[in-house]
This record gives structure tokens, C-alpha cells and sequence, in this order.
């Protein structure tokens, strides 16, 4: 195997990791992670801010994530439409908290299961480097759109 091979097939592994089928693995941070997506939501739901945009508020400039709390209250009140322009990223977001919610309910078994087969899927499709570099070419989009 060659320099260069090698360093493919560490770039390769690195893209291709699983990271949901081994986090649906550990009840206790699905769980954790699902409290705390439902938490910010409800209280985004009810006006009340409970997390401030470190980047937003120190440098001014919008980050990857603004907007996406309130554009999955918005999807979650069933205004797709107006969640969509807010944040193009809700759905796809708003899907995985309810997955890990309804991973942190199910019997060990069936959850080791899924969370096998989530992991396969992830080793053939690079779904969360996709995902991350999805949403980073939608922040320098919506960066560009501002200036």
C-alpha cells in the first residue's frame, strides 16, 4: 500500500464513520440529547429564549445553526413553508430528534439493533459528513446572501 492509498483510506474512514448507530448505542446519551433538543424547542415554543448564539452575539455574524430551533417549532407547528425559509435544515434536524427520542424508549434489544443497522448504513452512505458538509455550504450560502 502506498503513501497516498493509506491516506485515502484514512480520509475515506474518517467520512464513512458511523456516529448515530454507536450514540443509539448508549440509552443514557440518547436520552440526554433527546431532553435537551425537546427542552430548547419547548422553550423556543413558548418565547422564551433559553440558549443564545455564542457567535451570533460575540462577533456578529450568524452561525450554522441560527435559526434552526425556531424553524423546527415552526415545521413542528406544521408551517413547513415558513421553517424551510428560516432554516433549510429543520426537517432533516427535527427527524433526528424525534428518531433519538424514540430510540431512548425502546427495548435494549431492538435499539441495539437499529442501531446496528443505522451503523451500516452510515459505513456505506458518509450520511453525517454529508449532512455537516451540507449544512456548512448552506451557512457560507446564507453568509453571502447577507452581505
Amino acid at each position: 500500500m502506498t503513501a497516498d492509498s493509506g491516506n485515502m483510506a484514512r480520509i475515506k474512514g474518517g467520512l464513512f464513520a458511523p456516529v448515530m448507530g454507536p450514540l443509539m448505542q448508549n440509552r443514557w446519551i440518547i436520552v440526554l440529547l433527546a431532553a435537551l433538543t425537546a427542552v430548547q424547542v419547548a422553550l423556543t415554543a413558548a418565547v422564551t429564549i433559553a440558549w443564545q448564539c455564542p457567535v451570533k452575539s460575540t462577533f456578529g455574524v450568524i452561525c450554522p445553526g441560527c435559526g434552526l430551533t425556531r424553524a423546527m417549532v415552526l415545521f413542528a407547528q406544521g408551517n413547513w413553508k415558513a421553517a424551510i425559509d428560516l432554516h433549510a435544515f429543520a426537517p432533516v434536524f427535527f427527524g433526528i430528534g424525534i428518531f433519538l427520542a424514540i430510540g431512548s424508549i425502546l427495548p435494549a434489544g431492538l435499539q441495539h439493533k437499529i442501531a446496528y443497522r443505522i451503523a451500516a448504513v452510515e459505513r456505506r452512505t458518509a450520511f453525517v459528513a454529508l449532512l455537516i458538509l451540507g449544512v456548512l455550504a448552506y451557512w457560507i450560502l446564507r453568509i453571502i446572501n447577507s452581505i
